[in-house]
């Protein structure tokens, strides 16, 4: 018997179907040398080439292409044997949601007794996510990504649209020349957000979005959102709001809006599943998360 790892056959497929170890990287969310060790573990092992590597990119050798086509199946056979039996369990009434966890502790929590109070029966498994690896491949029912995909192979439906507006503290609003103005900004202590893996916005896009040449980069920063909002609050600085996540701390007046208004971009949030028939669980979080959205 070969002794080969599922994980070697999955980085191998990825990497066959984005023609670049780097982009097999990008969406496992692993570094490069790791997607690179495991193709050569798997080549090892199975003792051929898998891959012809050119200053190009790489390219699948005949026994590449062999190996895949009896790949590409054999996961999808493999994941459609666990989700069956995942299925069995969502009839049971555990359904798993993938968030960031920014939307996790601004958006969803506050929302969570709405949700338990229309459905008790419903076991609701939340899991915090930053990167959108898992996305489509892991042991989760529904996903919010960070991204805009494309995501093939899972259904799509719009939960907001990107609106950004600049927020601080009412504090630090104060101390601002004209808050109304988006140049006023361009002295003030920003808070960056530091995304590991597919930015969608940041200041320098946002002074550019205004008219206006970015100031140097300074203030505080973080590759963690909720961590970004949460020095808003504190009055450390000015950070981006996404509408969706600070509408409510703008209603209750922890921030306030500065810097003039919303800007729109044409990447909504979205929310996914698998296709095809979805268990009673499923389709009542997918229905009220949209609805709480709307």
């Amino acid at each position: 018997m070969i002794n080969v790892s599922e994980r070697w056959l999955r980085i191998f497929d990825v990497a066959a179907d984005t023609g670049s170890f780097t982009a097999a990287a990008r969406r496992l969310g692993l570094g490069q040398p790791a997607v690179s060790h495991a193709v050569k573990q798997l080549e090892r092992s199975l003792a051929v080439a898998l891959f012809d590597r050119t200053p190009a990119g790489i390219r699948l050798t005949a026994a590449g292409q062999e190996l895949r086509s009896h790949v590409r199946p054999g996961l999808a056979a493999l994941d459609a044997g666990v989700r069956a039996v995942r299925r069995t369990a969502l009839d049971g009434g555990v359904v798993a949601l993938s968030v960031s966890t920014s939307f996790a502790t601004w958006w969803l929590l506050p929302r969570l007794a709405d949700f338990k109070q229309g459905h008790p029966d419903i076991d609701l498994r939340c899991i915090t996510n930053d990167t959108d690896a898992g996305v489509g491949a892991d042991d989760v029912d529904l996903w919010i990504p960070l991204g805009p995909g494309p995501w093939p192979g899972l259904a799509r439906h719009v939960l907001t649209a990107e609106r950004i507006v600049a927020v601080a503290a009412p504090d630090v609003a104060e101390e601002l020349p004209d808050a109304d103005d988006p140049a006023a900004l361009r002295e003030a202590d920003l808070i960056h957000l530091e995304e590991r893996y597919r930015p969608r916005f940041d200041w320098a896009r946002w002074f550019r979005r205004h008219g206006l040449e970015p100031p140097p980069t300074h203030g505080p920063r973080s590759n963690d959102y909720a961590v970004v909002l949460q020095a808003a609050i504190d009055g450390q600085g000015v950070a981006l709001g996404w509408q969706h996540l600070v509408a409510p701390l703008i209603a209750d007046g922890r921030l306030v809006r500065v810097g003039g208004g919303a800007l729109s971009t044409d990447q909504p949030f979205t929310l996914l599943h698998r296709r095809g028939p979805v268990s009673s669980g499923v389709r009542a979080l997918r229905d009220w998360l949209l609805a709480q959205a709307a």
